[in-house]
């Protein structure tokens, strides 16, 4: 059902903007993270009551391990929102081999996923954020 959902969204949001305007990322390094990201159109945004997100597409062993899901949409990294892709590469590139901390909205619920890039996963599992 949740990744019907984030299929519809997906597609919905396409409606503003061209397909080839949102771009991708897949983090391949380490192998095991196996995450990959789209930009997210103007009007899931906007419904989600965000400026900038990147939903998450896939998720390898470390995300899975994590508590990220597809349909998740990841708008902060350790603390800094996020303002475009570029942002997202750069503040993981920075941690190759430690731990990130993403600010992530699943329905109406925003928690942060801890993440150890190097297989584990560093405290607890999801924190709820109080909003």
């Amino acid at each position: 059902m949740r990744l019907l959902l984030a299929a519809a969204l997906l597609s919905l949001g396409a409606c503003d903007a061209p397909e080839s305007q949102l771009r991708e990322l897949t983090i391949e390094s380490p192998a095991t993270l196996g995450l990959s990201l789209r930009e997210l159109p103007a009007a899931v945004l906007r419904a989600s009551g965000l400026p900038y997100g990147l939903a998450v597409v896939s998720t390898g062993t470390i995300a899975e391990r994590a508590g990220l899901r597809v349909g998740d949409i990841i708008y902060a990294v350790n603390q800094q929102r996020l303002r475009n892709i570029e942002d997202f590469a750069r503040l993981v590139a920075a941690q190759a081999g430690g731990s990130l901390s993403l600010l992530v909205r699943r329905g109406k619920s925003d928690f942060y996923v801890p993440m150890d890039l190097s297989g584990g996963v560093p405290g607890s599992k999801d924190t709820l954020l109080r909003t």
